[in-house]
């Protein structure tokens, strides 16, 4: 009976050496199956034409920018808000969110490189009729029982290691996705902000073109009571105070509502935020001329949309392992004795080691199926790559084009705000010396207003087009990349 027992146990070692070899071996050689990843080649032009040579000498260039960009702008306050929404933002913290979830399910998908080890105990006390029992005598019996139990999956075809490229993948495109947030986030911020600033510029000129139309019509009144003009003039100059009063006060409650929005994207929804003309905004330098297309790697959305594709890619791998053999190893160490004063000694040990093999046969189309879906899913999502990084080349040009037009704009409506801010002021001393009629003092007032809200609404394009780059490059640029 020794002898016996000495040769199932070499039997069952032997067994167990050679199954713990070819599962080293198979990990050590096997190539896991399916298409390995390779960037797909989207032939972008090598560079952006900047139209840097339009810009003027006023806008500087450098060759690179520091990922807090907004300090360009050189304000407290926007420092401040950023600060707050990248700790209270609620999209940010969905992100964060997300991305935990992402890295426990690659946590997940990487324990399947591991073996399981269980352990399992109980006792029963269990008793048996007399009529149950062939001497028609009950039986009383107790039983005690413990053992490890393993089981290990031998990744032969890679299943295993491309779930994992996939989790991992996903987990790295969350990492991405979070990162895309805080920069729309910060962006939008800035452009929120800038537009508050453009609303104050705006109410300042109002408020001068309020104050301009109240002399006017002190003018006009006076006339009127020398008996120099008719009623006309003064009812003209009083509904043009008015109307211009009415645009002051449309542009305080629009002021009011932006102030609004940053409160809820800062997470402080008490937000008060001084007054501040944006005309004293310095504008933010520009990338130098031939800044490499390459730089859209730098954009977490690109890599985001990237490592989708790694992983659908590696579920092809996966699907294709599916429909082939699976190897596993299966072991159990214990005790078991219906006498608890025999429970873990030798004669109570129980054991068992296996390898085992299961091959898919017929699934009625199910393996094949999901071949197909996968490989479906890896071409849309790959269509997907492609739409993402033309549409990121196309942000940077229209941004960069935006950034130019703008400046040439401002060039010519400098030279409207001069010319009729002077035909504002010659018109009315005419008027007041009898020259002209006040038709002449309100086309200029007119004239004079709009091309001073003109030019502030250009001012707060441009540098909101300054913002849009730096989102669209991912964040700013390193020329030598």
């Amino acid at each position: 009976m020794i002898g016996t027992y000495a040769m199932a146990s070499n039997s069952i070692y032997s067994m167990i050496k050679k199954a713990v070899m070819f599962s080293v071996l198979s990990g050590l050689t096997a190539c896991a199956i399916g298409p390995d990843y390779e960037r797909p080649d989207m032939n972008l032009p090598n560079a952006y034409r900047s139209g840097q040579d339009a810009l003027g000498e006023k806008t500087q260039a450098i060759e690179s920018i520091k990922q807090d960009w907004w300090t360009y702008f050189k304000d407290e306050q926007l420092d401040e808000l950023m600060r707050l929404a990248q700790k209270d933002n609620a999209d940010i913290q969905i992100a964060m969110a997300r991305l935990a979830q992402a890295e426990a399910i690659a946590k997940q998908a990487g324990a399947a490189l591991y073996p399981t080890l269980n352990l399992g105990a109980g006792a029963v006390r269990a008793s048996s009729g007399s009529v149950a029992t062939t001497s028609g005598v009950s039986v009383l019996a107790n039983t005690s029982q413990a053992a490890l139990s393993t089981s290990y999956e031998i990744d032969v075809w890679g299943r295993v290691r491309r779930n994992i490229e996939s989790a991992t993948s996903l987990m790295t495109a969350s990492a991405y996705d979070k990162s895309s947030v805080q920069l729309t986030v910060s962006a939008l911020v800035a452009n929120t902000y800038l537009r508050l600033r453009s609303l104050d510029a705006q109410i300042i000129v109002i408020q001068d073109s309020v104050k301009t139309r109240g002399d006017s019509l002190r003018i006009a009144q006076a006339k009127l009571d020398g008996g120099l003009v008719s009623p006309i003039d003064v009812n003209q100059a009083t509904a043009a105070q008015a109307s211009t009063q009415a645009l002051l006060s449309e542009q305080v409650r629009l002021r009011a509502v932006v102030q609004n929005q940053l409160g809820v994207l800062t997470g402080k929804l008490d937000l008060v935020i001084p007054a501040l003309d944006l005309r004293s905004l310095p504008i933010p330098p520009m990338p130098p001329a031939g800044l490499p297309s390459t730089l859209l790697e730098n954009r977490p959305d690109v890599n985001r949309a990237e490592q989708e594709l790694r992983a659908a890619n590696a579920r092809i791998g996966v699907a294709m392992a599916n429909m082939l053999p699976t190897f596993s190893l299966t072991g159990l160490f214990g005790a078991q004795s219906v006498e608890f004063s025999s429970f873990l000694t030798g004669q109570s040990a129980v054991w068992s080691a296996g390898l085992g093999l299961v091959q898919p046969i017929f699934a009625g189309g199910l393996l094949q199926g999901r071949l197909d879906y996968a490989r479906a899913q890896q071409k849309e999502i790959l269509g997907s790559y492609v739409k993402v990084v033309r549409g990121a080349y196309s942000e940077v040009s229209d941004a960069l084009v935006s950034v130019n037009q703008s400046y040439q704009t401002e060039t010519y409506l400098t030279t409207q705000v001069e010319a009729s801010s002077k035909a504002q002021q010659l018109a009315l001393m005419r008027y007041e010396a009898g020259y002209v009629d006040f038709l002449n003092v309100l086309e200029s007032q007119r004239s004079a207003n709009e091309a001073k809200l003109a030019f502030i609404v250009n001012r707060a394009n441009r540098l909101q087009a300054s913002v849009d780059l730096f989102k669209a490059l991912g964040g700013g640029w390193v020329k030598s990349q």
